[in-house]
């Protein structure tokens, strides 16, 4: 097995499968290896829990002409994780521009017009609608006990989930649609040839939430071109946009429970939730102009 690859397959899966690993190419929980399979390169996916929803939204997509990887292998348990072989899709992620914000908007828009039939998969394990989250009384408790331990920190998201959790409150969620979500519509997981969409990866947070919840990390708080694409295609109801606060400050407290947790017992550095506050104290844009300012304590 070549000496660059960080982590490796177990030798009885590469045997049965008649797979050699090239290319190590990482991943936060899933994890990926480009393998050749014969003169074939082929993806090898790990993943520490089930993927069958994942799988499930994908093939749907597949039989409704969007470009995601076929799987060719199925799902196997081996060394406390689920192996699955997948196509390779060909292309590349489009430099991020104005112009490939607006794009992915769009994509994101009509994704959603076919994700919105997918009616029969339930919610996946694991995850809620985002006011759920917001209301969960151990991440506040967390939350709380952190501030103690940092002030300044601790006060920025207490304030900011008082503030969604609140925001939550004030709506008639039952009115808000809800679709499954790729998860993580980011730029990096679209893949191009020629300005045309020849992949769509990374499903490892797919799941059923508010429409806008898409917006979290396709968005960013602050990247307004890829609203101004998603509404050329399907426009936002008052609710949509009364949603979208909230929902992408949920959104950043997701894994915050387990985090600070390993932060109180020692597991885990004392620092680590730079990126969280930075996301939460963004004002810019339309985030500026439907977000309250944060009051400096």
């Amino acid at each position: 097995m070549p000496s660059h690859l960080t982590s490796q397959p177990p030798a009885e899966l590469l045997r049965r499968w008649a797979i050699a690993p090239t290319i190590y190419l990482g991943g936060r929980r899933n994890q990926h290896w480009l393998v050749n399979s014969g003169k074939t390169e082929l993806v090898l996916h790990a993943s520490p829990i089930d993927i069958s929803y994942e799988l499930q939204v994908q093939q749907y997509l597949r039989r409704e002409g969007w470009p995601v990887p076929q799987l060719i292998r199925e799902p196997t348990r081996l060394a406390d994780k689920t192996w699955c072989l997948l196509e390779r899709l060909p292309g590349a992620s489009l430099e991020d521009s104005p112009a490939e914000r607006r794009t992915r908007g769009r994509l994101l828009a009509e994704l959603h017009e076919s994700t919105a039939q997918l009616t029969g998969v339930g919610q996946r394990a694991g995850f809620v609608l985002a006011d759920a989250n917001a209301g969960d009384p151990e991440l506040d408790a967390s939350i709380r006990a952190y501030e103690r331990l940092r002030p300044r920190e601790g006060h920025i998201m207490r304030w900011h989930l008082d503030w969604a959790r609140s925001a939550f409150a004030k709506l008639k969620l039952q009115d808000a649609e809800t679709v499954v979500l790729h998860g993580d519509f980011a730029r990096w997981n679209l893949l191009f040839e020629d300005d045309r969409l020849t992949g769509i990866l990374d499903f490892e947070a797919s799941h059923r939430n508010y429409r806008v919840a898409d917006f979290a990390l396709s968005w960013r708080g602050d990247q307004d071109e890829v609203l101004a694409g998603y509404t050329e295609v399907h426009p936002l109801s008052e609710l949509d946009w009364q949603l979208l606060v909230p929902v992408f400050w949920s959104w950043l407290f997701l894994g915050m429970k387990q985090h600070i947790g390993d932060i109180l017992s020692g597991e885990g550095p004392p620092h680590g939730l730079e990126w969280q506050i930075k996301h939460l104290l963004k004002r810019a844009g339309v985030l500026a102009e439907r977000a309250p300012a944060y009051p400096a304590a």
